[in-house]
């Protein structure tokens, strides 16, 4: 009776130990993921009310409204990462996690501008329908979870009826060997069951090798037997469970690092970061060398940005054509490439970057030492290309809308704009090292009589013309702008206004002899000069006389230069 109380004892306290180590966690885990998930859907509502609120009143409350919904939208989702430590909920939470970020980058980032890109109603259409794909994968992870708990207490319960069924077959083994007698007992039982509760202690402690044979009862051989098998199972199941905990681990580690990076280049412009970002995050998925092309702008090949080995690279200096090797074939058919060794070309893959349906870059990702870049390192990859393709393309519109801003598009100079920028720091520097600066406005002389009688096509290719005379004479500290029109102004850092009439001079000279024809002169131009701090002591005194300079010359019968205070010989 003792003995059959002792393995009783051990069975429930074995059954106790499964619920504490294992089955308890993972309920937890559960619970606390569903209850992530609903908070992570509190906060989307939260963020898609305001946003839409801030769209339709442009009020700031709303928009801020949606800001300070984001740290409790990151929080519930760092919890709901653990989820995936749950093998059939994996899937499911990626994708939720994905059109989360999708609804974000697409919809709610370009939320916060008004008017919105592609109008009010497109816009609002668009995201309804990713919110709605956000919601429907929601749904569907939140019944998935449902399921796993309401599977996890089945498979408690059943446990606690093969407890209770093993219980009671040891209670009527116990009593059949008790009425055997002592002798019996002790010869067929007692023995053998001590050598077995020894292996049961030995697996309680960790040690996961086969009993001893025993000799005695069938039922007691039969016990061992199936203690025998259990320990392999056991040992097999521990040895996949820590290789399964290692590659949750190892993918894990990939998503919180493409999570990092996603919010790292979320809010950035700058299209060097966000390159650099992309890199070392493909670099920590493959743990291999990564390169990252980019697709020029007339689109008929790609360019190497930046190489994980060396860093970033000059512009052109490596380049491939579409079509022609690993990263040709990605970048022409949209699609995943490997290369072939075979054939001569790198063991890599090439994962396109698409923004829309156009391709915009490649990533090129070498095989690390631990083997190909395939599996869950390939869907890493894909994930980061998804996501960093839209942060690249936003970061060169932005670079690009930002140079259009401050230069003229005629004449390729920098305008006025530019000039005012440029101007007012010239100014402070001048100032704080009591150094000489000086500024020339110049005009050309008669042009709308060359428009009246040529044409506005003519007289914009004759603008273009004297922009280039005016940038193959610049020097260092000196730089041309078209200031509107047919005017333009020449800031001179390094010099007074000796030095900058000079110059004047030389670029009358230049604009009379480049445009002459025979012997008609089709354009001149005339010249004002002022200089800091002769003539002025700011940015803008020091236009306003090298303009009044600019019409004393032009007074004085035009083609030449004056500068303020006097003419110059």
């Amino acid at each position: 009776m003792s003995i059959a109380a002792l393995l009783i004892v051990l069975l429930v306290v074995f059954r106790l130990v499964w619920s504490v180590a294992v089955t308890a966690p993972a309920d937890q885990r559960l619970q606390d993921g569903l209850l992530a998930l609903e908070d992570s859907h509190q906060a989307m509502l939260d963020m898609d009310a305001s946003l839409r609120g801030y769209l339709a009143t442009g009020d700031q409350f709303f928009a801020d409204s949606a800001t300070d919904a984001a740290p409790a939208l990151a929080a519930a989702d760092s919890q709901m990462v653990n989820l995936l430590e749950e093998p059939q909920l994996r899937q499911d939470v990626l994708a939720l996690l994905l059109a989360q970020q999708r609804w974000r980058t697409e919809w709610a980032d370009q939320a916060r501008r008004l008017p919105p890109p592609g109008g009010a109603e497109t816009f609002l259409k668009q995201g309804t329908a990713l919110f709605d794909d956000y919601r429907a994968r929601k749904d569907a992870t939140r019944v998935d979870v449902l399921d796993a708990i309401e599977t996890a207490d089945a498979n408690a319960v059943a446990a606690q009826w093969v407890i209770g069924v093993l219980i009671a077959l040891i209670g009527v083994g116990t009593l059949v060997v008790a009425l055997r007698g002592r002798s019996r007992l002790q010869t067929h039982v007692v023995t053998p069951v001590d050598g077995l509760l020894a292996s049961v202690r030995g697996i309680g402690e960790g040690r996961l090798s086969p009993p001893e044979p025993v000799t005695g009862s069938a039922e007691l051989v039969a016990l061992r037997d199936g203690l025998a098998d259990m320990t392999v199972a056991l040992r097999r199941q521990r040895e996949e469970a820590a290789a399964q905990a290692e590659r949750l681990q190892s993918q894990t580690d990939r998503l919180r690092t493409i999570l990092i990076m996603t919010r790292e280049i979320a809010g950035s412009l700058n299209t060097r970061y966000v390159i650099d970002s992309t890199v070392q995050a493909a670099v920590a998925v493959t743990d291999g060398r990564v390169l990252l092309w980019l697709l020029e702008e007339d689109g008929n090949g790609l360019e190497l940005a930046y190489d994980s080995d060396r860093g970033a690279v000059s512009p052109m200096e490596t380049h491939c054509n579409l079509g022609v090797g690993v990263v040709g074939r990605s970048a022409r058919y949209g699609q995943i490439s490997r290369g072939d060794p075979d054939t001569g070309e790198d063991a890599a893959v090439a994962v396109p970057l698409v923004v829309g349906a156009r391709v915009i870059g490649i990533l090129e990702c070498y095989d690390s030492p631990d083997g190909e870049v395939d599996g869950q390192r390939l869907s890493a990859v894909e994930m980061l290309a998804t996501l960093s393709g839209s942060a690249i393309e936003a970061s060169r519109l932005h670079a690009a809308t930002e140079r259009l801003s401050q230069f003229d598009p005629l004449t390729q100079l920098a305008n006025r704009r530019r000039l005012g920028a440029d101007l007012d720091s010239a100014v402070a520097n001048a100032k704080r090292h009591s150094s000489p600066m000086s500024v020339i406005m110049l005009d050309l002389d008669h042009f709308k009589e060359l428009n009246d009688r040529y044409g506005h096509q003519q007289g914009d290719v004759v603008l273009q013309e004297v922009a280039s005379t005016l940038r193959t004479a610049m020097r260092d500290g000196e730089t041309a702008y078209r200031y509107g029109g047919e005017e333009f102004a020449i800031l001179v850092t390094r010099g007074g206004p000796d030095d900058a009439a000079k110059l004047a001079e030389r670029l009358r000279v230049r604009v009379e002899e480049d445009f002459r024809r025979g012997d008609k002169q089709l354009v001149t131009a005339s010249f004002g000069v002022a200089g800091l701090p002769e003539h002025a002591g700011d940015g803008e005194a020091l236009l306003s006389e090298a303009d009044r300079a600019l019409y004393s010359a032009k007074n004085a019968g035009r083609n030449r230069v004056h500068r303020a205070g006097g003419l110059v010989d």
